[in-house]
């Protein structure tokens, strides 16, 4: 088919379909009229080794599954991060030690606060808040 727009000419030749007629027959307005589709036409897949959780096992071109065995899987990313998980690593034992030094800076921190908040309750003489400040020391040792 010969189109020309804003005056270019090209040919047109929309692809074609493969059309299959269907044995039900229908009724349209009163004709009879038989029902027809698009044959199908299988899309091939691409074929791949994959891994999903440490399980291998591969893609064919028709789309199915096949496990493969565990020779060809690849190595469990667990097994090599064991030691570094664990906590090990100098790192984490690093990070592990100002952890530790950071909270009982914070805990000192807590307890010169409250001895401070419970001096100036006694210089004021406020006995109910002195009373709440003792019970919160001893629930912070």
């Amino acid at each position: 088919m010969k189109l020309t727009y804003r005056g270019v000419e090209y040919d047109y030749n929309p692809p074609v379909l493969e059309v299959t007629p269907s044995n039900a027959s229908t009724q349209y307005r009163g004709q009879q009229s038989q029902y027809k589709y698009v044959r199908h036409v299988p899309i091939p897949q691409p074929a791949e080794r994959l891994s999903y959780r440490g399980s291998a096992y591969q893609t064919t071109r028709t789309g199915e599954i096949q496990q493969l065995g565990n020779d060809t899987a690849t190595p469990n990313t667990w097994t090599t991060l064991g030691g570094k998980l664990t906590g090990h690593s100098s790192a984490s034992r690093a990070r592990r030690a100002l952890l530790e030094e950071s909270t009982a800076l914070h805990q000192q921190n807590i307890a010169r606060s409250l001895q401070h908040r419970m001096e100036v309750a006694k210089q004021r003489g406020n006995q109910a808040l002195l009373e709440q400040l003792e019970s919160e020391m001893r629930q912070s040792v």
